[in-house]
C-alpha cells in the first residue's frame, strides 16, 4: 500500500505525533511519502537550518519525507501567515497529483488541506485527519460571528471538506459532535485519540530527575507543573489568580510552567510586576524529555478554556498519563478527558472559569497528597488501555488499508 500523507510541517523536534505516525505506518508495511513544508516556527535555528538543507530525506526504510515551499518562515501576523499557506496548499496539492498512492493521508494544519482532499478524493480515497476544527478556532482568535461574510464562505469549504473527502477521522468524542453538526454523517467519522509512546514515556521519581537540576527547579515542596503551549486558550489570567490565593494560605505551593508561545511574554511580565515569586517559568524543552517534563509536578496541569473542548483536544494529556503523574485537568467536564478522569481516578478536573475554585482543589490536592501517587498509577494504567502509540496508530492504518481497497 502507498500512502502520500500531507501536512503543513513534519519535524520529530515540534511535531512528535506526525513524525510517529509517519514512521508506524512504514513499520507496518506501508510505502510513506510525506509532503509537507519546511519548519521554522518554535524550533531551534540549527534545527531549522537541517531541514532547509534537507528537503527530502529517508527518515526510515520505507518513509521518504519532501519538504517544499519557501524557506524564509511562516509569517509573523495571521493574514501573512494565512497566505503563505495557501500558497503552500497550492504547492502540496501539485506535488501530491503527481505521487503515485493508493489512499492520501491529510491533516487539518494549515487549515486549507482539506480544500485540496476534496479534489484528491477523485485521484485516490482520502482520509482527513481533523485535528482541530476551523473556521471556529479562527472565530475564537479573531472573535468574528457566523453573520461574518468571511466566516460564511468558510462554512462553505467547511462542509465540503466534510462531504467530499471519502472518510473524516477526529480525536474525541465531542469534536465528532461537533463536525456532525456540519452536514457530516456521523458514520462517516471515526475517532482515533492521539496517543502517548508508552515505550518511551516513563516515571522519573524527584530525586532522579536531571532536567529539574538543569533547569535549577527545586526539588522541595509541592509543585503544580504546566508543560506546553503558553497560548491564548490556556485561560492564564485564572491560573494566575488561582496561583494567587493558593500562596496566600500555604507557602509551600510552588507552579513551574514550561514552554513557550504567544502569551509567555505578558506572563512573565506579570511575574515580574507582582513580583510572584513562586510562579517560575522555563524554555520550551525538546520532545526527548517528555518523561522528565511531565514528571516534575505533584499536579500536571492541562488546560484549555470553556467551550474549546468541542474543537481541540489537548493531547498532551497522554503523555501526562503515559508519564504516571496525576492530572489537574481544566477543561468542560462534558469532554472525553474529564470522562475519563472521573471515571478512572486519574487526578482532579474542572471548568476553567473560577479562580477560587481552582484554588480549593490545589489545596485539597495537597491535603490529600498521599493519593496522588495512585493517581499518577491510574493515569498510566489508562494510557497503556487506551492512549498507546502502537495501539492508535495501528488503527490509522487499519482504516488507510480498508480505504485503499476502496475502488473511487
Amino acid at each position: 500500500m502507498k500512502i502520500t500523507f500531507i501536512t503543513g510541517h513534519l519535524c520529530k523536534e515540534r511535531h512528535a505525533l506526525l513524525n510517529e505516525l509517519a514512521l508506524d505506518l512504514g513499520e507496518y508495511g506501508a510505502e510513506v511519502t510525506v509532503l509537507t513544508g519546511f519548519p521554522s516556527r518554535r524550533i531551534s535555528e540549527d534545527v531549522k537550518n537541517y531541514y532547509l538543507d534537507h528537503p527530502v530525506e529517508k527518515i526510515s526504510k520505507n518513509v521518504v519525507v519532501k519538504r517544499i515551499g519557501s524557506k524564509n518562515g511562516e509569517g509573523e501576523g495571521l493574514f501573512d501567515r494565512m497566505i503563505k499557506y495557501l500558497r503552500l496548499t497550492r504547492l502540496l496539492y501539485k506535488e501530491a497529483k503527481k505521487t503515485p498512492t493508493d489512499v492520501y493521508y491529510i491533516y487539518s494544519s494549515p487549515p486549507f488541506l482539506g480544500w485540496i482532499g476534496a479534489k484528491l478524493a477523485k485521484i485516490a480515497p482520502t482520509l482527513y485527519n481533523a485535528q482541530d476544527l476551523f473556521p471556529d478556532t479562527l472565530m475564537r482568535i479573531k472573535g468574528f460571528r457566523e453573520s461574518n461574510l468571511f466566516i460564511k464562505f468558510l462554512r462553505y469549504r467547511e462542509r465540503n471538506v466534510y462531504k467530499k473527502n471519502t472518510k473524516i477521522v477526529t480525536i474525541s468524542e465531542e469534536m465528532k459532535n461537533t463536525i456532525s453538526t456540519h452536514d457530516c454523517p456521523k458514520d462517516k467519522i471515526e475517532v482515533i485519540y492521539n496517543w502517548a509512546d508508552t515505550e518511551s514515556i516513563h516515571h522519573v521519581q524527584r530525586q532522579d530527575n536531571k532536567l529539574m537540576d538543569e533547569l535549577g527547579i527545586s526539588k522541595e515542596g509541592f509543585i503544580v507543573s504546566y508543560a506546553g503551549d503558553i497560548g491564548l486558550f490556556q485561560g492564564w489570567p485564572v491560573i494566575v489568580d488561582a496561583a494567587k490565593r493558593v500562596h496566600k494560605q500555604n507557602k509551600d505551593i510552588r507552579f513551574v510552567i514550561i514552554g513557550s508561545g504567544s502569551y509567555k511574554e505578558k506572563l512573565e511580565e506579570q511575574i515580574k510586576q507582582e513580583g510572584l515569586d513562586y510562579i517560575t517559568t522555563y524554555p520550551l524543552q525538546p520532545a526527548s524529555r517528555l518523561s522528565e517534563i511531565y514528571s516534575i509536578g505533584d499536579l500536571e496541569l492541562v488546560s484549555i478554556e470553556p467551550g474549546l473542548s468541542k474543537l481541540a483536544l489537548p493531547s498532551k494529556t497522554f503523555a501526562i498519563m503515559a508519564a504516571g503523574t496525576a492530572l489537574l485537568s481544566l477543561v468542560d467536564q462534558t469532554s472525553d478527558v474529564a470522562h475519563i478522569i472521573k471515571s478512572r481516578n486519574m487526578g482532579y478536573t474542572l471548568a476553567l472559569n473560577d479562580a477560587g475554585e481552582l484554588a480549593k482543589t490545589i489545596l485539597k490536592a495537597y491535603n490529600e497528597k498521599e493519593n496522588l501517587p495512585e493517581m499518577g498509577d491510574n493515569s498510566r494504567t489508562v494510557c497503556e488501555e487506551i492512549a498507546s502509540r502502537k495501539k492508535q496508530t495501528n488503527k490509522y492504518y487499519t482504516l488507510l488499508k480498508k480505504l485503499s481497497e476502496e475502488k473511487i
